[in-house]
């Protein structure tokens, strides 16, 4: 593995992820933004004929992996990846299928990539504010009431992540916030140029019957699509993936998530 160390490399890598964004999103924004110099993101890759073939990214405590070759070398990149023991690995599908028969103690989990290209208009938008980063570990606690997220973060690193996107400017969250507590949350977990991935979609449970997950995600929508921005959103629950299927919206590729068993 080569780390990335220099702009020239930098820029012939960026490349090569924008020729094939929506496989790779997470992957791109992060590089365009962070740059190969940022201590929490780092960045390798491998070459095949003086191109490159297969790029990592170490974020935290993840790795999110791409290559366009469907030859790539699954093991050399399993090996290196298991030295790091993260919780979570995350790329294309048939990636995920392929590192899955040689990571072990993980588990797989399989999802879609919808593209979010119009909103429904709801009058209680004007609930929704833009969240401030010295509400991250409220933002934590009630996202980690999910199994899903608390199986993949713990309380001090979300907030810390979450904390960073919004001082560093590559994210912001989005609250409702009633009886003096947020109970509703969506956020821009990634964005640079007109480019950007919602997640963290999260209803406290007592919560859930005013629809005020529908209505974050919809002013999400709206916001990012006045901005001029494409918008992106993963999708690996069963019943998620069915309801974005059902709506018929834009689903533009097929991801998947190593996650390590407890």
């Amino acid at each position: 593995m080569n780390k990335i160390e220099n702009t020239e490399t930098r820029d012939q890598i960026l490349e090569y992820l924008k020729r094939h964004l929506e496989e790779c999103i997470y992957l791109t924004i992060d590089l365009e933004k962070y740059g190969y110099q940022c201590p929490e993101a780092e960045f390798w890759y491998t070459e095949k004929e003086g191109r490159p073939d297969t790029v990592l990214m170490k974020y935290y405590d993840s790795f999110q992996i791409f290559s366009a070759d469907e030859q790539w070398d699954a093991k050399e990149s399993a090996e290196f990846m298991g030295t790091y023991h993260v919780q979570t690995i995350c790329g294309k599908e048939s990636m995920i299928r392929k590192l899955e028969k040689h990571m072990e103690g993980y588990s797989a989990q399989y999802g879609i990539i919808v593209k979010e290209d119009s909103y429904r208009e709801f009058k209680q938008f004007e609930l929704v504010r833009e969240a401030e980063a010295k509400e991250a570990g409220e933002i934590a606690e009630l996202m980690l009431t999910d199994e899903d997220f608390k199986m993949n973060y713990s309380p001090e690193e979300l907030t810390q992540q979450l904390r960073d996107r919004m001082n560093d400017k590559m994210g912001r969250s989005y609250v409702i916030k009633e009886d003096g507590k947020i109970v509703a949350h969506t956020a821009i977990y990634a964005e640079c140029g007109p480019v950007a991935v919602e997640s963290g979609l999260i209803v406290h449970e007592d919560y859930k019957k005013k629809l005020y997950g529908m209505i974050i995600h919809e002013f999400i929508k709206k916001k990012l699509l006045s901005e001029g921005k494409t918008l992106y959103g993963f999708r690996i629950v069963d019943n998620m993936q069915r309801y974005a299927k059902a709506l018929g919206l834009n689903v533009c590729g097929c991801y998947g998530k190593l996650t390590k068993k407890e």
